[in-house]
Order: C-alpha cells, then sequence, then structure tokens
C-alpha cells in the first residue's frame, strides 16, 4: 500500500517477514493494529509481544521497534494538529470531553504498552474502523469524509478505553488522579477567563489557593500561567491554521486583551506574527 496523506495524516501496511520496522513519533499519535501473525516490540528498554488483533498507541516523542518473522501491520499517524482541529470543531457543537483527555495523554502520560481497549465490544468497533479507513487510503477515494469521520470516532474510542486504563492504573495515587482531572478541566473551559482563575480552580478541586501554582509545577513541571497559555496559543495555531477567523474575532473568541495584545504574545512564544504563521501553513 502506498503512503498518501490527507491533512498530514498517513496510513501505512507494514510486513515483517524476518524484519523489523521503526516508528518515530514527533508531533502525531501513532496506531498499529495488528492484522496478521505476531512479534515483539520494544520501547525505553522493555519488550513485549504481539500478536493478531492488538491495537498499539505509540505515544507523542516515542520511538517503538517492531520485528516479527511474519507479521502485518497497519500503521495510521494523527497529527496533533488534526486531534487539535477535530476537538475546535466538536468543541462548537458539544462537549468533546474523551478528546481532551485524549491529547493530555498523548502530551504528558506514557500510554500504557499493548492493546488499549479493555472493551471488546469497542476493540471490534476499532478493527472495522481501521480497516475501512486502510480501504480507502489504498482506493485513494475521493471521499475523504468517510477517513475523517472514522479517524474520529477511533480517536474517541482510544480516549475512552485509554481513560479507563489510567483510572484504574492510578487510583491509589490520588494526586496524579487529581492533576488528570484538573488537565481535563482546564483544557475544556480554556476559552472562559473566569473559570481559569486559579482561585476559581483550586475552589473546584478543593485545593488551597496559595498551594494550588506550587501543586500543579510539582506535578506537571510547568507553573500553571505557563501551561495555561501555551495550550491557549495552541488554539490559536488552530484557529489560524484551519480556518478564516480574523485575528480580532479569534482574540475575543479566546478572551485575549484584545488583537494587539495576542499578536505580541504569539510573536514572543511562537517566533512568528500571527499572519506570517497563517501565510507560512496555508
Amino acid at each position: 500500500m502506498k503512503s498518501i496523506h490527507t491533512e498530514q495524516i498517513g496510513v501505512r501496511e507494514i510486513s515483517l517477514i524476518n524484519t523489523s520496522e521503526t516508528i518515530r513519533t514527533k508531533t502525531s499519535l501513532s496506531f498499529v493494529y495488528v492484522i496478521q501473525g505476531e512479534g515483539a516490540f520494544t520501547y525505553e528498554g522493555h519488550t513485549l509481544a504481539f500478536d493478531i488483533g492488538k491495537f498499539i498507541v505509540v505515544p507523542q516523542h516515542q520511538t517503538y521497534h517492531f520485528e516479527s518473522t511474519q507479521a502485518k501491520l497497519i500503521l495510521i499517524q494523527c497529527p496533533l494538529t488534526f486531534v487539535d482541529k477535530i476537538r475546535l470543531e466538536a468543541d462548537r457543537i458539544e462537549s468533546c470531553e474523551n478528546l481532551y483527555k485524549l491529547q493530555y495523554i498523548s502530551n504528558s502520560y506514557h500510554a500504557r504498552a499493548g492493546c488499549v481497549f479493555k472493551d471488546k465490544s469497542d476493540e471490534k468497533f476499532a478493527e472495522m474502523l481501521v480497516l475501512q479507513i486502510a480501504r480507502e487510503f489504498r482506493n485513494k477515494t475521493d471521499d475523504y469524509l468517510v477517513i475523517r469521520n472514522s479517524i474520529s470516532i477511533l480517536l474517541n474510542l482510544i480516549a475512552r478505553n485509554l481513560i479507563g486504563k489510567e483510572i484504574s492504573d492510578i487510583r491509589e495515587n490520588q494526586k496524579a488522579f487529581s492533576i488528570l482531572k484538573i488537565i481535563t478541566y482546564i483544557q475544556q473551559y480554556a476559552k472562559d477567563k473566569e473559570k481559569t482563575r486559579i482561585q476559581e480552580i483550586a475552589s473546584h478541586f478543593g485545593i488551597a489557593k496559595n498551594y494550588f501554582g506550587e501543586y500543579f509545577k510539582q506535578q506537571t513541571g510547568i507553573s500553571y500561567q505557563d501551561y495555561l497559555l501555551d495550550y491557549r496559543l495552541k488554539l490559536v495555531e488552530t484557529y489560524l491554521r484551519y480556518s478564516s477567523i480574523r485575528l480580532g474575532e479569534i482574540a475575543h473568541e479566546l478572551q485575549f486583551t484584545d488583537e494587539s495584545h495576542l499578536s505580541k504574545l504569539f510573536k514572543k512564544h511562537r517566533g512568528f506574527t500571527p499572519n506570517e504563521y497563517r501565510k507560512q501553513k496555508s
């Protein structure tokens, strides 16, 4: 199967016959579905077995090494910008909580190795979606809506099952569970200045206001204000790249002081003016 890219999504069918394949990710999530055979994959010094039907997530900034005497894999590479775009569109219609959580896991949590699906019915549904996506790419169909919707549903299924695994894995560590909920809350209300004030968040999660900043940095390695600004600027990037909305409207939508303030912040933290970024990515 030739690798083709639509909205920078890549799909490949990989045959492993006494050979290996290394998958490296930078700004994407990669999903590996095993359609035939068995073998082993290695990451960060760990080696695990895989067999037919397994669905493996390769998170952002990770390297996974697959090898087998005879196996066939389907690799789907999905840029985080595409996840942002799907979420941005979903947010205008309804709250898409699973996709908020998926982005947090892809950036902050190392997805647990092995098959992501706990729910067997979800696993079978995911298999159908993967095969459909691969078929559409193989046939180079003009109906991209099928591919796009299939990947959107697949992302939701993965997020739902990963969250289930994360929750079961960290129930004994309440602090880790709390920071996951806090990050999800921040991403959900990033456009709302009132709901993202430290006093409001601290009160919502029952944490002392004076301790919240220290707690957040301990758990994430970044200050709350830096995280919030970076996340809001990622939303700006998504608007600039995938819509024709004017900068003043984006500033108003995301509750920046004004267009000039947004331009200065974007230039400072991204190295480009918003207009330069939009032209570069168009």
